[in-house]
């Protein structure tokens, strides 16, 4: 078996109890697999009996939230169940959070969710470098579509390039990605022949230059304020997990009605921390599309959180980039991805407009 991962997949190590936002405050639902559920109930004693009593029986038994928050969480920040029975003794889904995998036949890839704080500092403080290893894991099966599978994989490649070229403006480095997603998405509809026309295109200095030329792209000055005015709607509507991400969405509203649109929003003082988050967005993202070819509305998805989290950060201060708390509040629940999926905000940027 082959992997594939960014580098910080291997240098993420929790920060426990010193963890500004711990995943064990956000609100979530956390499912406890059968394998971790036969363990609880052969737990023994006072001990065994506080973890059991943290479970909610249902079809799929739930870790109990109050106020959001796991009610094994001790005072320190710490698991009371990890400190008594250790690590293994987690649920798998607190066991590999903020760790995520995908499989691909032959290929497995590995990544960190950047709704983890220490992820968000890791995946953004420097520039996003791939990883390849080999195992003897078996070969998972699938159904995949080899010939789509392989042209989505070359235009991911080719949309990461893109996005590290620090050399280039964000905005410029952003629209080329959503130029890619815009080709790309018509070959779905097409033939291979288009989809390698486009990435031949936009892999070429000529092509970019093309694709970024005066006309081409829409004047976005003009509408972005009513594009993030949707962006606040359209977040607004989806499920809010936690109270102060609510307060934030409202106040970045507010400020946008009295103050419009900050200047030169796409040159924040750290452009690269938006690149690299949009990079690992599209990293994660980008080959969930293999399965149904909607590469366009993932890209965009991406390109939204981005934005929005650019935004806030320039609206809204907080002692963290609004982007680590976007990834909290979507990422991990998949009504908010789909709803963002089949609800686009971010207007096409080509003038020949949307694909068939």
């Amino acid at each position: 078996m082959k992997h594939l991962a960014p580098e910080c997949f291997r240098a993420f190590v929790c920060a426990a109890g010193s963890c500004p936002d711990s995943c064990c405050r956000a609100g979530w639902e956390i499912v406890i697999d059968p394998e971790t559920r036969k363990k609880y109930e052969n737990m023994a004693g006072p001990d065994g009996s506080r973890v059991r009593s943290a479970v909610l029986e249902g079809d799929e038994p739930l870790l109990k939230m109050e106020g959001g928050v796991c009610t094994l969480l001790e005072p320190d920040g710490l698991c009371f169940c990890q400190k008594r029975f250790g690590h293994d003794a987690l649920c798998r889904v607190c066991r590999e959070y903020p760790r995520f995998h995908r499989e691909f036949g032959n290929l497995t890839e590995h990544g960190i969710s950047l709704s983890c704080p220490t992820a968000f500092a890791l995946a953004t403080g420097k520039a996003p470098e791939l990883v390849e290893w080999e195992d003897d894991s078996p070969i998972v099966p699938n159904e995949l579509d080899a010939e789509r599978y392989l042209l989505l994989r070359r235009g991911r490649e080719l949309a990461l390039r893109l996005l590290s070229d620090e050399s280039r403006p964000l905005r410029d480095r952003v629209n080329l990605v959503l130029d890619l997603a815009r080709r790309l998405q018509k070959a779905m509809c097409g033939s291979r022949q288009a989809g390698e026309l486009a990435l031949k295109r936009l892999a070429a200095p000529i092509g970019q230059k093309a694709a970024l030329r005066p006309g081409r792209i829409r004047d976005e000055a003009r509408e972005q304020k009513q594009t993030l005015q949707r962006l606040a709607r359209v977040f607004s509507t989806l499920e809010i997990l936690s109270p102060d991400w609510k307060q934030a969405l409202d106040a970045f509203t507010a400020r946008l009605d009295a103050d419009g649109v900050p200047d030169s929003l796409y040159e924040p003082d750290q452009p690269e921390v938006y690149s690299r988050y949009l990079w690992y967005s599209l990293f994660k993202y980008w080959l969930d599309a293999a399965d149904d070819g909607l590469i366009l509305p993932r890209v965009r998805r991406s390109a939204e959180m981005t934005l929005l989290g650019l935004a806030m950060d320039r609206t809204v201060p907080g002692a963290r980039s609004w982007l680590q708390r976007i990834s909290r509040e979507i990422e991990h629940c998949e009504e908010n991805l789909a709803a963002l999926l089949q609800t686009p905000v971010i207007p096409e940027y080509a003038k020949d407009g949307p694909p068939a």
